[in-house]
């Protein structure tokens, strides 16, 4: 029995999320109840607990806040029982999940179609997500649903990794101040808070593997096997090994090594019972939609060396998550989008079947299509007139040779036929394998590069988007009068980030910083309906790595980090964010749905 804690004699107003609404499955006659308290302007989220007085509470939930009992319609009393219920209340939330509604925990997403929405902000987006993907199920009956999602070793990290960051280093892992184990139990609070039992897709995106030595290489994997064990809940697994791609093993590579040099590495990279495995493996042609694929002796020599490291990997990791998982379904999916080159068909094809092959088969697969962070795809080879970036602009410096000739001398010039027809067929590939393509980089893409997607891969596409969620959040704040504290917040962090750029902090693209500032870019985002290619694309890119950052010019003195400021929003800011997050998803899936 709960100690009675008397019943404050006003609990403040009271927001309820109906759909929350559960009856206790040992007790049918207590039922429990998503709320939050609004008390002097703020909202503290409870879970109520409710039955006729008399019958003794279960005692699932930890921590009560109060406990009584408040008059019925008629004699009877009905008691109510108060417990903590915001989405840090990992104990709270957990036992709701698991004992009282199993129906709201994630599962595997196999081969059904989602917009896997990548949630910097997750008690600010995950309930406009939800409530987009309620918008979509009711309008078309499809789930679209893979609604948690971030890079699990570079958005998110450990949370010791998180309490050790002070957020001078703006590109360390864990600039969105979210760990494994809260972004998972973010998503469940969300889920249980919306009423959502349809089913969804929790994703630990990018177990990424870094180093530059066979020494770092190691200690990174260590530190991914220690992520991959923090994300034991989660339901589908993105390894990134493309540190590991040998890149000159492919001809276009401005630099690509010779047969001899690639046969030298071949012998030393591949066993010798993998060497014979792997040539008896592809020696044969394969028939797929219409397109036959065989490979020459030359071919596999190359594919395996350029890809042979990175996929041995893949096992590795394979086995790390299905060891997490204790014999619990799992997608997998080993990203190709990370690799320098487009991938080709054949490419896509040789990773499937390697993996397939050796008993650790890919549910997903996301290629490299060219596609570029918060940017639209090119519509024409030139820049036009109105600033749109060109394919000739776009591919500068990318190691994409047979892009710009292919558009020009196959598709008369139009990138976006080009790009159908190659989706087409990657998406066919994958399809072969039971699998679905994965579109990594899709936020700021135009409706007519998402129709042309939806139609090429028949509908069964898993579509990532990550900034532009976070981006809507920024636009917001950004728009609020001149001199008012949120958009003064906002200008700290553009100014914040073009002094990091002034130090080096992005790499390379530190740089672009001054040269958008010369083009009179300014701090503008630029319109989302574009593609944002009228903003700073240096800003667009890189200010949302600013959350995990400290406020340190904040005249107030209130030197905390952003994120915990942005996480402050007033109600009116916070609907607005909301209800432009939710438009955006089901804006997608109606394009994609094309």
């Amino acid at each position: 029995m709960l100690e009675a804690l008397p019943i404050p004699e006003n609990i403040g107003d009271l927001r309820i999320f109906p759909g929350s609404l559960q009856t206790d499955p040992r007790q049918p006659r207590i039922c429990y109840l998503a709320a939050e308290r609004l008390l002097a302007g703020r909202a503290q989220p409870v879970l109520l607990e409710l039955g006729p007085a008399g019958i003794p509470s279960p005692g699932r939930f930890s921590h009560p806040l109060f406990t009584g009992c408040l008059a019925g319609g008629s004699r009877d009393l009905l008691a109510i029982r108060a417990f903590p219920f915001s989405s840090t209340d990992y104990e709270n939330i957990r036992a709701f999940a698991e004992q009282i509604a199993p129906d709201c925990l994630p599962r595997p997403q196999g081969a059904l179609p989602a917009i896997a929405a990548g949630n910097r902000h997750p008690e600010i987006s995950l309930p406009a997500v939800f409530e987009a993907f309620q918008t979509i199920l009711r309008r078309t009956g499809a789930n679209w649903a893979s609604t948690v999602q971030l890079s699990a070793t570079r958005e998110m990290t450990t949370p010791a990794a998180i309490a050790a960051r002070d957020g001078e280093n703006p590109v360390a892992a864990g600039h969105t101040r979210v760990s494994i184990p809260h972004l998972y139990h973010a998503g469940l609070w969300a889920a249980i808070r919306a009423g959502w039992r349809a089913g969804y897709n929790a994703e630990a995106d990018h177990f990424i593997v870094s180093g530059n030595t066979p020494e770092e290489i190691a200690r990174s994997v260590e530190t991914v096997a220690e992520a991959i064990r923090l994300a034991a809940g989660y339901t589908k697994f993105t390894t990134d090994t493309s540190r590991l791609f040998a890149l000159q093993a492919d001809a276009r590579h401005p630099a690509p090594w010779t047969d001899a040099a690639v046969e030298e590495r071949f012998l030393r990279v591949l066993t010798a019972e993998e060497q014979r495995w792997v040539l008896s493996e592809f020696e044969r042609a394969f028939e797929i939609d219409g397109w036959r694929y065989r490979f020459t002796p030359p071919e596999i020599r190359r594919l395996a060396v350029k890809f042979g490291e990175s996929l041995k990997l893949n096992e590795e990791l394979f086995d790390s998550i299905r060891a997490a998982k204790a014999g619990a379904a799992f997608d997998f999916e080993p990203s190709l989008d990370e690799a320098e080159t487009l991938t080709t068909p054949k490419e896509l094809l040789f990773c499937m079947q390697w993996l397939k092959a050796r008993g650790r088969p890919a549910q997903l697969v996301p290629p490299n299509l060219g596609f570029k962070k918060r940017q639209a795809y090119p519509e024409t080879v030139g820049t036009g007139p109105d600033g749109a970036v060109g394919l000739s602009e776009y591919c500068l410096h990318k190691m994409w040779p047979e892009l710009e000739p292919r558009v020009v001398r196959e598709f008369a010039g139009r990138p976006l036929d080009e790009l159908g027809a190659r989706v087409t067929e990657l998406a066919a590939v994958a399809r072969y394998f039971d699998g679905t393509l994965s579109i990594h980089s899709g936020s700021g893409k135009q409706a007519q590069v998402l129709q042309t997607i939806g139609r090429a891969a028949r509908g069964r596409v898993n579509y990532k988007i990550s900034g532009e969620l976070q981006l809507q959040l920024l636009d917001v704040v950004s728009e609020q009068p001149a001199g008012s504290p949120w958009r003064q917040l906002f200008e700290r962090m553009a100014e914040r980030t073009n002094r990091f750029a002034a130090q080096g902090a992005f790499g390379a693209e530190s740089e672009l910083a001054e040269k958008y500032l010369q083009m009179g870019r300014g701090y503008s985002l630029g319109d989302s309906a574009k593609g944002r290619v009228d903003g700073n694309l240096f800003l667009v890119f890189w200010i949302g790595n600013l959350v995990g950052s400290r406020d340190v010019e904040a005249p107030d003195g209130d030197r905390r980090f952003f994120k915990e400021k942005l996480e402050e929003l007033p109600e009116e800011l916070l609907a607005e964010v909301r209800r432009r997050n939710a438009a955006y998803v089901v804006w997608l899936a109606e394009n994609l749905r094309a």
